[in-house]
């Protein structure tokens, strides 16, 4: 049989910070998209026009947008930079200056069938990112209200993926 890790569909448990304080990002609404898309700059020739001749890899950007709902407000508060939770209430404050990539973990997204997550030979670990909010509620008595989160990935620095950015399946040894 040919390992097909990556199912043809269905929904996915998300957790972020997986050895420091695993933070559950479920439940999700309208599905979880995860993308890579490698960046390039055309290389060109005056004798070829405007027709490239190459291509040169200028780097990779990473990206998963997560659809939250139904969301307490600690969990909003762990997505939310800048937000603090008191008693029942979220306080979001303009926070400038802060940089992100010391905060950065790992996110693991566990594909899920009958409710129950696939083996860790189907899961994507994108081994270091960060939450970055991007709220649009709508008030209506028609639509579901979600939280978008869009975790940055960036390059692992410092464990056993260094310079990695994700992967598919189970830790070797």
């Amino acid at each position: 049989m040919v390992d097909q890790p990556n199912k043809d569909l269905g929904p996915c448990s998300i957790t972020w910070g997986a050895d420091d304080g695993e933070i559950e990002l479920n439940p999700t609404f309208g599905g979880v998209t995860f993308k890579d898309e490698v960046l390039h700059v055309e290389v060109k020739e005056d004798q070829q026009g405007e027709s490239p001749v190459d291509h040169v890899h200028t780097g990779r950007i990473v990206e998963l947008t997560v659809p939250m709902t139904r969301s307490t407000l600690a969990k909003l508060e762990d997505v939310i930079m800048g937000s603090a939770v008191t008693s029942h209430t979220i306080k979001v404050s303009n926070k400038v200056g802060d940089a992100t990539f010391a905060l950065a973990r790992e996110v693991i997204i566990k594909p899920l069938a009958g409710g129950v997550p696939g083996p860790d030979k189907t899961w994507l670990h994108i081994h270091r990112c960060y939450p970055f909010s991007s709220l649009e509620w709508l008030y209506d008595n028609a639509g579901q209200r979600v939280t978008n989160v869009v975790f940055k990935a960036y390059p692992d620095d410092f464990s056993e993926w260094q310079n990695e950015m994700w992967r598919v399946g189970a830790r070797v040894a």
